[in-house]
Parts: C-alpha cells; sequence; structure tokens
C-alpha cells in the first residue's frame, strides 16, 4: 500500500483518537503528519511492521507525549508519564441511519452518561478495545500495562456499566 492510500485510509482514526487524549486539534494534526513524515523518511519502516494500524496509534501517542514534554515549558503542565493516566473524553455520535433523531438523542446521551461515570484509563481502554478493536496484547503495549492488567482494566470497566447502568446495556444491546 503507498503512502498516501495508507494516510487516507488512518488519519481520521488517528486524529480522533489524539482528540480523544485531550490534545488540541492542531497539535494532533502536526503530530500526526510528524508521524507519516518520519514514515516517508524511513522507506523501509513499515515493511517490518506486522499492524500497521497499531503501529500509527503508538507512534502518534508517542509523539504527543514528546511534543508535550517540549512545551511544558511554555504551558505550566504536569510531567507526562506514559504509565500515569491521561485525559480521554469520547464523544459518541451514532449515525441518524441506525435510529430516528428522537431515539438518537437518548442513546448518546446515556453512553455519554455511562462513559463519564468510567474513569480517564477506563474510556480509553474501552474506546481501544471496542472501538479500534486491538486485542489486548496491542492494547497492554499501547498504555504500558500488563496483559494481565489490561484484561482487569477492561473487566472492570464493564462491570462498572454494569452496575451503574444495567438496564441501559440491555436496552442498547437491544438498539443494535
Amino acid at each position: 500500500m503507498d503512502l498516501a492510500a495508507l494516510y487516507n485510509l488512518y488519519v481520521n482514526d488517528l486524529f480522533t483518537y489524539g482528540c480523544y487524549l485531550g490534545f488540541e486539534r492542531e497539535i494532533v494534526k502536526d503530530a500526526i503528519h510528524d508521524v507519516f513524515v518520519k514514515v516517508t523518511v524511513d522507506e523501509g519502516l513499515l515493511r517490518h511492521i506486522s499492524h500497521i494500524k497499531f503501529y500509527l496509534f503508538r507512534s502518534l501517542k508517542n509523539r504527543l507525549i514528546d511534543l508535550h514534554k517540549y512545551q511544558k515549558d511554555e504551558i505550566a503542565l504536569e510531567k507526562v508519564d506514559p504509565s500515569v493516566d491521561m485525559p480521554f473524553n469520547i464523544h459518541i455520535d451514532v449515525e441518524s441511519l441506525l435510529i430516528e433523531k428522537e431515539d438518537q438523542m437518548q442513546v448518546k446521551n446515556a453512553i455519554e452518561q455511562m462513559l463519564t461515570s468510567l474513569t480517564d484509563r477506563q474510556r480509553e481502554i474501552i474506546y481501544l478495545r471496542y472501538i479500534q478493536e486491538y486485542d489486548y496484547n496491542q492494547i497492554a503495549e499501547l498504555l504500558h500495562i500488563s496483559v494481565h492488567g489490561c484484561r482487569k482494566l477492561v473487566s472492570t470497566a464493564i462491570h462498572s456499566l454494569r452496575e451503574k447502568f444495567g438496564f441501559l446495556i440491555t436496552f442498547l444491546t437491544l438498539m443494535s
């Protein structure tokens, strides 16, 4: 696959992920371009990578962390450590083709309410597991935790959602 096709295939997912991590839109765009410049300069880099999408996500997150560290002198923010939770906010947009407008708003509000009840780390892991469909090994590597810790965090998040919103989860499952 050529670089332009690869960029077009993943740029929207990368941008969304960067914004969900709490970075400004322009910084995310710059970081995405930095990742693709790196790939362009080192032409053989992608030949040795089995999961390109995962590599791009990990590279983007690392680049954003690097940019954040460089800017900490200009902006008084706490030190970024990959093992520490970073803000992760999801705003779900359910397409109107799936359900009518009135139901759409009810589902969107219910999902956002459920997700806001989770910790930042739990929201991020749910996003990576169920939206981006990464396996536990990939998520563990991306978040710098063990595979066991990853499974436990997903389980804890789902258990928390079931305890607080069991009736809504059943409703949303029936709607899909």
